[in-house]
């Protein structure tokens, strides 16, 4: 049954990347990347989003009331990908000096100012500028407020990787600990990347923040997929008493 439920769990967890920001600065000054114009302010996105290519965002902003833009682009709409706000663009630093960080915020940002130049109302982007901000600032309260608690959502936070183990050791089954055992070599933990692992990133708050983040990030200059990696690694020799690499990496700084 444990088994089942970690299964379970690992299946309908949604990966959140919110909170860790890789940055390459390598296209901040680029106004085409492969072949697409980047806008470099708000004034140019409404440009670009009034050419025939994006006819299906304008009747979509023409058609549905503003409270509805959320729930019909909960994911990431076409301009973003081309765009490039996953990279450091102009146009994600263009937003960063104005003091929003978040890329869906700013995804967000210009589609509620271009519904209102779309409907012929005040743009007012000051104020949509203001609104997230302030919701900006209340994430990363709540953010912060992660690194100090051992439990989150109701899932215990280990505090370093010894505790990290002790926890495996409670929730996986016999069976999923022999398995992961009798596995020919460490690296063969890779097939748990999105089972085992995935439950790891996201209910210990690799992604979204906790007190184990900070102690994996003190230790090892990775993203989440790669501390997770790392974590079965370790796990592994662990339950075979292979060499004490875990003490090491415990006692390891940046």
């Amino acid at each position: 049954m444990r088994n089942f439920i970690l299964f379970f769990l690992a299946l309908i967890a949604i990966e959140t990347k919110a909170q860790w920001v890789l940055i390459d600065t390598s296209h901040v000054r680029e106004s085409v990347i492969d072949g697409v114009y980047i806008p470099k302010d708000i004034e140019e996105c409404f440009v670009e989003l009034s050419k025939p290519e994006y006819n299906k965002i304008r009747t979509l902003l023409l058609t549905i009331p503003e409270n509805e833009i959320d729930s019909n682009f909960k994911g990431t709409a076409d301009f973003w990908l081309k765009w490039y706000f996953h990279e450091s663009s102009r146009l994600t630093r263009y937003f960063n000096n104005l003091g929003i960080k978040y890329e869906k915020s700013m995804q967000d940002i210009i589609l509620h100012t271009f519904y209102h130049k779309l409907h012929g109302s005040p743009i007012e982007f000051d104020k949509e500028l203001t609104k997230y901000k302030n919701i900006e600032a209340k994430e990363e309260e709540v953010y912060q407020r992660k690194f100090q608690l051992d439990s989150i959502n109701g899932v215990y936070i280990p505090k370093d990787i010894k505790d990290c183990f002790l926890q495996l050791d409670k929730l996986l089954s016999k069976e999923d600990i022999q398995k992961i055992k009798e596995l020919k070599s460490k690296s063969e933990t890779i097939e748990y990347h999105h089972s085992l692992g995935l439950w790891i990133r996201n209910n210990w708050g690799l992604w979204g923040g906790s007190r184990f983040q900070i102690y994996m990030r003190d230790r090892l200059h990775d993203e989440p997929d790669g501390m997770s990696s790392m974590i079965l690694e370790l796990y592994w020799e662990w339950l075979n008493g292979i060499d004490r690499n875990w003490e090491k990496f415990d006692k390891k700084t940046k």
